[in-house]
């Protein structure tokens, strides 16, 4: 269960950190699906839709959900704070230092 848990902290701060990289700050569920599996974060569609469902009700990105399989995340405010390590979240990976 831990390691579960762990897991989805890392998903999460890796989505909201390539969405803040973005160039017009979004990218769609194919795509971020592939940034987790550079990572070694790789999961299930079903399972990435639930990681973005979650980051959308707390107010760290927002969806467009084009198709069932189609998605468009973009990061908020809030989101681009998780990301650069300004807010701590529960349930979201504290990022490490840059420099």
């Amino acid at each position: 269960m831990a390691m579960l848990q762990v897991q989805a902290e890392h998903q999460r701060i890796s989505i909201l950190i390539a969405l803040k990289e973005s160039a017009d700050y979004g990218a769609n569920s194919s795509m971020l699906a592939d940034v987790l599996q550079r990572y070694a974060l790789g999961c299930s569609r079903d399972q990435l839709k639930t990681l973005l469902n979650w980051l959308e009700q707390n107010g760290y990105i927002t969806l467009d959900k084009l198709t069932e399989n189609t998605w468009v995340a973009r990061i908020t405010q809030s989101g681009i704070d998780v990301a650069e390590g300004i807010s701590v979240v529960p349930g979201i990976k504290r990022p490490g230092p840059r420099g």
